[in-house]
């Protein structure tokens, strides 16, 4: 008997009898036929395999003519198709109570309909302790949910005291992690670690001026998003930098940025063991002359008064009496060779485009930001790696979610191409499955048809744009 074979016995697998050069014939609720499965850690490509999934996990995997569904399994019919891991947005921000259910349900739905089946929430609040747990019952559609609390800011947490109480209570609500944001004094700062440190908790996020880049990576913060407090690092040293501030993620430290000091600091991160969640797409829809386009795809699913926001609120920085629409080209260019030159450090890198967000829908921002990140220099499997393994390796979920392999959960994408030639085939996905729950073509259109009619028929809807 085969390893194999031996271990679905283990698992209590009831084999059909018959002859030993038949197929195996497994109970299962669904099964994925003929189709060729995806690594995007390793940028194979599986032929002809079956996929058996029984209770939300994925229960067998083997060559199509050994391994067979058994009777009552709804089979999907691969016809040589790609099944790949369901992908992770590593950077969202989930509705909160007070924008309303409907809003929170529909923007769960366009992640689950661009195949996002985890999700990291950045902006936390308590109502996402009872959504995260919604979802994980199967009463809440919705991609896996990881949640920080509210965000440390200068602000609300003024000094270590009122730092330490807010992180005490954070843990005991039972968050997955800390954000910290910006303004924080160091004080503040180091008051969150310690907290971090008594509790086994990590702690992410942004990178106040205060705290320096350097101090945050030594302190063992676990991930800097938006690249926060790097081009303070990456410029001259012997720039005289008297009277610049460094003002939206340091775009106007970026005449002085000196190109030499990128593998050294990527060196330094690697080393230090932090991961970066860049949100390109994000910054260039802020900084970009036309980042704030109005003909982008996915708009028509967000509430006219979360576009208006975002029309103001990108439309702002050019409109500034500052702004050098030639230093903004430059800057994202440094962005992109920095997140080459941390991938090939070897430091990690998480799909993260921060939605909803400017011009950030949920879903369509998280393939805007797989095409960036080949854009800056990575393979489409080691884009995909960022919001696969990666994630799962980040978030020590390994034994969850991924990859696609036996006992993990069976979040799942079946696209019509090889996204390791085509990335943009996910855009549609033709079915996605969600911790063993299907949803098709066919329904996931008509989800997003509802979402588009609704926002049609509530041109004043809400929703909240904040970062």
């Amino acid at each position: 008997m085969s390893a194999r074979v031996v271990t679905l016995a283990l698992l209590g697998v009831a084999m059909a009898s018959g002859c030993a050069q038949g197929p195996a014939v497994i109970q299962a609720d669904h099964a994925f036929t003929n189709v060729s499965l995806v690594d995007p850690e390793t940028g194979r490509i599986e032929l002809a395999r079956t996929v058996l999934v029984r209770d939300g996990r994925i229960l067998a995997i083997d060559d199509a003519r050994r391994l067979q569904p058994g009777p009552g399994t709804r089979v999907i019919e691969g016809e040589g198709r790609y099944l790949m891991p369901g992908l992770a947005e590593m950077h969202a921000h989930v509705p909160e109570e007070r924008e309303g259910r409907q809003y929170l349900e529909d923007v769960l739905f366009l992640w689950v309909a661009h195949g996002v089946t985890t999700v990291r929430g950045m902006r936390g609040a308590d109502y996402h302790l009872d959504v995260r747990e919604e979802i994980a019952r199967g009463e809440l559609t919705g991609p896996r949910l990881v949640t920080s609390g509210a965000s440390f800011l200068g602000n609300t947490v003024p000094d270590a005291a009122a730092a330490r109480a807010m992180a005490e209570a954070q843990a005991q609500a039972g968050f997955d992690f800390f954000k910290v944001h910006m303004g924080l004094s160091r004080e503040a700062y180091d008051a969150v670690v310690e907290v971090a440190r008594e509790r086994g908790l990590p702690f992410g996020g942004h990178v106040a001026d205060e705290v320096g880049i350097e101090h945050a990576l030594a302190s063992g913060q676990v991930s800097v998003d938006h690249l926060d407090g790097y081009m303070q690092l990456l410029v001259d040293p012997a720039a005289d930098l008297a009277g610049i501030q460094g003002g939206f993620m340091g775009m106007p430290l970026t005449p002085w940025v000196d190109r030499s000091r990128f593998d050294e600091v990527a060196r330094l991160t690697r080393e230090a063991g932090t991961w970066n969640g860049p949100t390109l797409t994000m910054a260039e829809n802020f900084v970009l002359p036309d980042g704030v386009r109005p003909e982008r795809p996915g708009l028509e699913y967000m509430p006219r008064g979360v576009l208006l926001s975002w029309q103001r609120m990108g439309g702002a920085m050019q409109r500034g009496e500052t702004y050098d629409p030639e230093m903004a080209v430059r800057f994202v260019e440094y962005r992109r060779q920095f997140v080459r030159a941390l991938h090939e450090s070897g430091a990690g890198l998480l799909l993260a485009s921060d939605a909803p967000q400017v011009l950030n829908v949920p879903g369509f921002s998280t393939h805007e930001e797989l095409d960036a990140l080949v854009e800056a220099g990575l393979s489409p499997a080691e884009a995909l790696a960022t919001g696969t393994v990666n994630a799962a390796r980040f978030l020590g979920m390994e034994d969850r979610f991924g990859r696609i392999a036996e006992g993990l959960e069976a979040d799942l994408v079946l696209a019509a191409a090889n996204p390791l030639v085509d990335i943009g085939t996910l855009r549609q996905p033709l079915g996605v499955m969600l911790r063993g729950r299907w949803l098709d073509r066919a329904e996931l259109e008509a989800g997003l048809a509802a979402i588009a009619a609704r926002q049609a028929a509530t041109p004043e809807g809400g929703g909240d744009a904040r970062p």
